[in-house]
């Protein structure tokens, strides 16, 4: 059975300012609180499977994840899944008037060893590693959208 985390929160920027930094792995980085770095294999854009280095519970060495993005365009959802532990995010965003609305929803389906690992930590990983990554978030889309408008 799957350990379920969720959270939420209102983002002051568009639901079209704020999905592609959410739907795109290669901003994750930048906002996603224990990732290193992001590479896709040769080919492949933003959904399907690719590797992130990630320091693991803030302790732990750097260590390479094979995870899987499936993005709904048409429902601005999209879940990332880890291939190797069962780790999953789900972003589902809603506009609200000129803001977004993100549920967030977090968890573990165990694979093997290491996603019995994370599911023992997750009372105390996910609700505080969750607030990390809702407080880095908008950061990004605010530096996106003056990117963009500059």
């Amino acid at each position: 059975m799957a350990d379920t985390y969720r959270r939420h929160t209102l983002i002051e920027a568009p639901i079209d300012a704020v999905w592609p930094v959410v739907s795109d792995p290669h901003t994750h980085p930048d906002w996603w609180p224990e990732i290193r770095h992001v590479s896709f294999p040769e080919g492949s854009e933003q959904s399907g499977e690719y590797v992130r280095k990630v320091r693991r519970f803030g302790f732990l060495d750097l260590i390479d994840n094979v995870w899987i993005a499936e993005p709904m365009e048409e429902l601005k959802q999209v879940k990332f899944r880890c291939t190797m532990t069962g780790t999953y995010t789900q972003f589902a965003l809603t506009p609200a008037q000129d803001n977004t609305f993100i549920e967030l929803q977090s968890g573990v389906e165990p694979v093997g060893i290491a996603g019995r690992f994370v599911q023992v930590m997750g009372p105390l990983y996910f609700q505080r590693w969750m607030g990390e990554l809702l407080e880095g978030l908008p950061k990004v889309v605010e530096d996106v959208r003056a990117k963009q408008e500059s």
